[in-house]
C-alpha cells in the first residue's frame, strides 16, 4: 500500500482532483471548502509549511522562495488554460500513478503535458 500524503490543494484546481487524491486514501486539505479559502500565496505557503503539507496548485506565482518555513513540497501543474478539470484531473492522476511519492517532498514538481520536472526545493 502507498503511503498517505498531506496536501494542500489550491482553489484553481477542479474537485475531481480532490476526489482521486481521497479516493487513494490521502490526507487532503481543500482550500476552495475550508476557511482557507481566498486565502494569499502567502498564508497558503504558510499553512502548508506548518502542517508539513505539499501544496499542488496552477498559480505561477508559486514558489514563494523568500517565505520561510518551506512547505513539504510543491506541485506546479503547468497545463493550457483551455484543458478541463477532467483533463488535469487525467494528467495528475498518470503522474502519481507513475511517481514515488516519497520523491514529491522537499522538491518542486512541473508537471505538464508529457513532461515532468523535478528540482530541490532548497534550490529556491
Amino acid at each position: 500500500k502507498k503511503r498517505c500524503m498531506r496536501f494542500l490543494v489550491d482553489e484553481n484546481l477542479p474537485f475531481s482532483l480532490i476526489r482521486l487524491l481521497q479516493d487513494i486514501g490521502h490526507d487532503i486539505h481543500d482550500a476552495g471548502a475550508s476557511p482557507s479559502r481566498g486565502s494569499t500565496d502567502e498564508q497558503l505557503w504558510k499553512f502548508a509549511a506548518r502542517e508539513q503539507r505539499i501544496i499542488i496548485t496552477r498559480d505561477l506565482d508559486f514558489p514563494l522562495p523568500k517565505v520561510r518555513p518551506y512547505p513539504l513540497g510543491l506541485i506546479l501543474i503547468r497545463v493550457p488554460d483551455t484543458f478541463t478539470g477532467k483533463q488535469i484531473t487525467r494528467l495528475f492522476s498518470n503522474f502519481i500513478k507513475t511517481s514515488n511519492l516519497k520523491d514529491l517532498e522537499a522538491n518542486i514538481t512541473v508537471i505538464a503535458p508529457g513532461r515532468v520536472r523535478i528540482r530541490k526545493m532548497d534550490l529556491l
